[in-house]
């Protein structure tokens, strides 16, 4: 068991150093089955808090949890009174794990701070649960108390039916001063499968979490041996303010295959560095004739299912993507990969896996697994997946000849251990069975002698990759500077128009995890956008026109 007295010395030694005192330290270290010291309940029906003998939030036990129950409606956990006074800029810091459940009830969950004794609340954040989880991390918020303000409280908030969740971890609760100097890259995003020759746009996150307002710095795309790929000056940021940096690398010949990039921000004599580099995102840079079809437009979140089972070590399932989704292609279109959308709780490394392909007339897979002597292997290697909402590109260890059937996917899975808490992003059909499953067996599955499955009706969205030189990658200056896309930020209508005598063929609109929004394809010199329904957002257009030339513009839609 923790020894709190050592560890408030220490965290307090630690905050002298970088110029921060702590104002307010909770570590939950109490008996377990109650409500810590001084926190109550605000609800009509209160739900499960208590300390608990885990320390799944990233602490060590006990930690403060919430379970699930059958409790609804709003409810705050709320902290002792903390002293301010004297403080004008806070931050607050802890450790969080929500482990979400698949059932949707529209719940909401966040934190919430008052300075006036739970008169009136103001959220540091909240989201829609969902059915993704909240994977284990330290998360930071910076506050500005009002004037003359003497007392602070924290709420962790939940609003809903507390059924929808399997449970929510929080430990090591702190409230601080700020340093002088603090800027922090909280994220990165981008284009995680560019072409050879193509504009990848990547979007750095960046917050100030000093009390000086900050202009000279700058921000920088790095390779994960230390290659500066991109750099861009920031702009002034005040005191908790954020700002997207945008990042845009050309990869070349020499960049082919898989990388592991980060955002760094650089800020002379900052005073917390080890915030300054984002989490690692992997991108895949593809040949330069590389074309991709995105099939799948749900959004269900199938815990332990189709492709990868990981709740049992063994899996076998295959997928079914018919010909009139696809489209057409040439005559010698190769698929040379291809990418899901996947959430992890944990980094999971070197999982063998196995993928066979190949074409049939069958329109679904309702009654039996389609014979394995007819699959071509095409991949046999161990698979590596990252913490959090991925894009995951597989590159095939051999290129499939396309010739315009109904594609099935086969994968094998075999890992040595149950790897909790794993979604692919699918799309649900209950008419028409186009996914098969078998997972439980403690022995690895003979793909080419599949043991008895079972229908799933969630079909993994996917992006195919072909080497088909279909579209051209080159982005010409003269066509780039011939479009015109405004307004920017939009809203409601993004109006493009082409100065040059060259026809618009297609407008695809990508989000900051690369899956493509809105795909519209035209044939005149200007068109408009209705983008009502699409989520505020910094976002990629891609823009090809009748020659083939490819321009990506970045917009902001509000």
């Amino acid at each position: 068991m923790r020894n709190l007295f050592i560890l408030l010395f220490m965290m307090l030694g630690l905050a002298y150093m970088k110029g921060q005192t702590t104002l307010f330290y909770e570590d939950f270290n109490y008996p377990t089955g109650a409500l810590p010291d001084h926190w109550v309940i605000d609800a009509e029906q209160p739900p499960s808090w208590s300390i608990n003998e885990s320390q799944i939030a990233g602490g060590v036990y006990p930690e403060l949890y919430m379970t699930y129950g059958f409790q609804t409606g709003l409810s705050r956990l709320i902290s002792p009174a903390i002293n301010i006074e004297g403080h004008e800029l806070l931050a607050i810091r802890y450790k969080q794990y929500m482990i979400n459940y698949a059932g949707d009830w529209g719940e909401i969950i966040g934190m919430d701070i008052t300075f006036d004794d739970g008169n009136t609340w103001t959220p540091l954040w909240e989201q829609l649960l969902g059915t993704l989880n909240i994977p284990q991390d330290e998360f930071v918020h910076f506050i500005v108390p009002p004037s003359g303000t003497s007392e602070l409280k924290v709420a962790f908030r939940f609003d809903g039916n507390n059924q929808g969740i399997n449970g929510w971890a929080i430990d090591d609760l702190s409230v601080e001063t700020v340093v002088e100097k603090d800027l922090l890259t909280r994220n990165l995003s981008g284009m995680t499968t560019p072409n050879i020759g193509q504009e990848a746009v990547f979007f750095a996150e960046i917050e100030n979490g000093g009390s000086e307002n900050q202009s000279d710095y700058i921000v920088k795309l790095m390779s994960e041996n230390g290659d500066v790929l991109a750099t861009e000056v920031g702009e002034i940021l005040e005191f908790a303010q954020k700002t997207y940096v945008a990042l845009i690398w050309t990869p070349n010949s020499n960049d082919l295959g898989e990388h592991k990039v980060y955002a760094k921000v650089e800020l002379e004599n900052d005073q917390n560095p080890e915030n300054d580099n984002s989490k690692l995102l992997v991108v895949n840079v593809l040949p330069e004739s590389t074309s991709n079809i995105q099939i799948g437009q749900g959004s269900e979140t199938s815990q332990h299912s189709v492709p990868y089972d990981f709740f049992y070590p063994n899996s076998l399932s295959q997928s079914l993507y018919l010909a009139d989704d696809i489209g057409e292609v040439s005559e010698s279109a190769s698929i040379i990969g291809f990418q899901y959308t996947c959430f992890f709780d944990v980094d999971v490394d070197n999982v063998p896996i196995q993928i066979y392909m190949a074409e049939t007339t069958q329109n679904n897979l309702d009654s039996d697994w389609l014979d394995p002597s007819n699959f071509t292997l095409v991949y046999d290697n161990n698979m590596s997946f990252k913490t959090g909402l991925n894009t995951h590109y597989i590159a095939l260890d051999n290129a499939f000849e396309y010739n315009g059937g109904n594609l099935v996917i086969y994968s094998n899975k075999a890992h040595d251990e149950q790897v909790l808490w794993t979604t692919f992003i699918t799309t649900f059909n209950q008419d028409v069975v186009y996914s098969r499953l078998a997972s439980g067996s403690s022995e690895p599955y003979d793909p080419m002698n599949p043991s008895t499955g079972y229908n799933s009706f969630s079909t993994p969205n996917i992006n195919l990759f072909f080497s088909s030189g279909e579209l051209s990658i080159i982005d010409h200056n003269t066509a780039k500077h011939s479009i015109t896309i405004y307004p920017n930020p939009a809203r409601d209508i993004l109006k493009i128009e082409n100065d040059l005598n060259t026809k618009i063929n297609k407008v695809q609109l990508v989000n900051s995890t690369g899956q493509i929004v809105l795909n519209k394809t035209i044939n005149s010199y200007s068109t408009e956008l209705d983008i009502k329904s699409i989520e505020s957002g910094f976002y990629i257009i891609q823009i090809i026109t009748e020659k083939g030339d490819l321009i990506s513009k970045k917009i902001l839609i509000k």
